[in-house]
């Protein structure tokens, strides 16, 4: 794509943030109108959540929200010990549970969580005066239209006007995307990651180094997009030749390696695995193991790989509140996967199926948000759905009508992902 191509013009700016807006209202009237008149969940204890009495913008903060909350706040040494007065980081945030303080298992889910973020929340929450839940809900909100630009100037890459503001609707409508709109990190992780694929594309290697590596610093996730990075290297290196595998030619391999060599800016892009690296070292310094992460998940019940068929299998086993919301959205991918076959870019694709992958071998129980990370899924489904008017409105009436079920669930306090 030309530089003059890749210009947006005034009427495409005007669309894009009138989009942004546009969702994040409906997101916030959703909660509003749940919030108020639906019923709440209720809980024996508290568990991951703000209590049932809590105030609409308090709930923002539900589940893995408290959890970037509370370690903003004590840190996760502090919080995995237990060395702080419940009753008074109760009336302080609003997110502190019983259990959790009882619980040493509990409280090390800290550790799930990569520091990034929470990070972040401590920096604006100290400027805030010790108001961390308002620095985590402006934090996030403020990611949600960065990533909101970035998703849609990676679109253009590759795509039409059209074709790419599809894309985004279908990116912001997706069943989990209220999380995009609560203190959560992926809207953080997802501004990293497409503005760094951006770079990567345009051959910035030294931004596409430095949000690949703040992406690697926010969730763990970040390693599914090491794949597509290498093989768009090598893509770029060999000429972006057409064929899947052509990039992994030993000419084009050598050339690659090469290049390591000959252009000194590529070396750059060494910057991204090392944000994974320095979170090893990190929880190493402050907790005495490097992978203290995969104890905790190993721990959860649901926190194993195995082979997709067995994993599939275990969400079956979880009862139908769980398959029947997860199922179509694997399957979903799988069928993206299968028609985008020589429909988009290659190093698209590679993502895809690696994101696939990945999440049909791990045990898990929040795919419903997971899936809103696959930034190539709604790419392709924007390219192939493009000219199929009935399919795509189905699509859009389906997806909507899910988020909107999910977003009021989540701000009552039920567990949906």
């Amino acid at each position: 794509m030309s530089e003059q191509k890749a210009k947006l013009s005034q009427k495409e700016w005007g669309n894009l943030l009138g989009i942004l807006l546009g969702i994040k209202l409906i997101y916030f009237l959703i909660f509003a109108y749940a919030h108020h008149y639906l019923p709440r969940a209720e809980y024996q204890t508290d568990i991951w959540m703000t209590r049932p009495d809590t105030r609409l913008w308090e709930n923002l903060a539900n589940f893995d929200g408290a959890w970037f909350i509370r370690i903003a706040k004590l840190g996760y040494q502090k919080l995995t010990s237990g060395d702080y007065n419940l009753e008074q980081e109760i009336k302080n945030l609003r997110v502190i549970d019983q259990l959790g303080y009882q619980d040493g298992v509990e409280r090390k889910f800290a550790y799930r969580h990569w520091p990034l973020f929470p990070w972040m929340i401590k920096i604006l929450g100290i400027i805030l005066k010790e108001r961390f839940l308002i620095a985590g809900i402006i934090l996030a909100n403020l990611f949600y239209f960065l990533y909101g630009i970035f998703f849609y100037l990676l679109a253009r890459q590759y795509f039409s006007f059209s074709v790419s503001l599809l894309a985004l609707s279908f990116a912001l409508i997706h069943p989990g995307a209220y999380s995009l709109s609560a203190v959560y990190n992926e809207p953080v992780f997802l501004f990293f990651i497409c503005a760094g694929f951006y770079f990567l594309k345009r051959e910035k290697y030294f931004w596409a180094g430095i949000f690949g590596a703040l992406a690697s610093l926010t969730r763990i996730e970040a390693v599914l997009v090491y794949l597509p990075i290498i093989y768009e290297y090598f893509r770029k290196t060999a000429g972006e030749p057409e064929g899947l595998l052509s990039p992994l030619y030993k000419r084009n391999l050598v050339s690659g390696f090469s290049r390591l060599l000959g252009e000194p800016k590529v070396n750059w892009l060494f910057l991204i695995p090392l944000g994974s690296v320095l979170v090893l070292l990190y929880f190493k310094h402050i907790s005495g193991e490097a992978f203290i992460f995969v104890q905790v998940h190993e721990a959860n019940i649901y926190g194993h790989f195995g082979f997709p068929w067995q994993m599939l299998y275990a969400t079956y086993l979880k009862g139908a509140d769980t398959y029947l919301k997860e199922f179509p959205l694997h399957g979903l991918l799988l069928l993206v996967i299968i028609f985008s076959w020589k429909k988009v870019d290659w190093s698209l694709w590679v993502w895809m199926a690696a994101f696939w992958l990945f999440y049909t071998t791990n045990g898990n129980h929040s795919y419903l948000r997971y899936q809103v990370m696959c930034v190539p899924m709604f790419l392709a489904l924007g390219r192939l759905l493009e000219n199929q008017l009935v399919l795509k409105y189905l699509y859009m009436i389906a997806s909507a009508g899910a988020m909107c079920f999910f977003s009021a669930m989540f701000i009552n306090g039920y567990w949906v992902a």
